[in-house]
């Protein structure tokens, strides 16, 4: 009798023995966890920093109507001037802000996005300098697509489609 309970003694604190390291593997794990994920607040509030200034920055390049036509009246001299051709000028009024963006700006402020679509042909190089000049200008439009292509009608010419976001509330 008295060695079956020394067995079952022995038994019973090797199963104590393997919980209770169990048990304290599974807590090294989470402490890992926690030292891993201590700094996620910081980051939180960088990413709302950096949100918030992007916002700001967005309010920046918000146009109206009247500055729209400005800036195209801006863009048909400038074109003038550098010798080159603007063709199918459209402004597409959708609001292009993919839908994720869209509830969260809602929330804050309600802000569109459309875009501004044209061609120009002449030079590459009168075109590449109508494209950094308005780039360096005070110009709310900003760049968001480009593609320059060989001119079929004009050995030495190219054509550039070029569209640039408008921002508007």
């Amino acid at each position: 009798m008295t060695l079956v309970l020394i067995m079952l003694y022995i038994f019973d604190q090797n199963r104590l023995e393997h919980t209770v390291r169990d048990y304290e593997h599974n807590i090294a794990i989470i402490k890992s966890q926690l030292n891993a994920g201590e700094n996620i607040m910081e980051e939180v509030n960088d990413l709302r920093e950096n949100f918030s200034k992007n916002l700001e920055l967005l309010d920046s390049y918000i146009i109206s109507g009247n500055e729209l036509m400005n800036e195209i009246s801006g863009i048909n001299s400038l074109a003038k001037k550098l010798k080159v051709r603007i063709n199918n000028l459209e402004i597409d009024p959708r609001n292009t802000f993919p839908d994720i963006f869209q509830s969260i700006l809602d929330k804050q402020e309600p802000l569109e996005r459309q875009t501004l679509s044209f061609d120009l042909s002449g030079s590459f190089l009168d075109i590449g300098n109508f494209v950094e000049t308005l780039e360096t200008s005070n110009s709310p439009l900003r760049l968001q697509y480009c593609s320059i292509f060989l001119d079929s009608l004009d050995p030495k010419g190219v054509i550039a489609e070029l569209q640039y976001a408008i921002y508007g509330k």
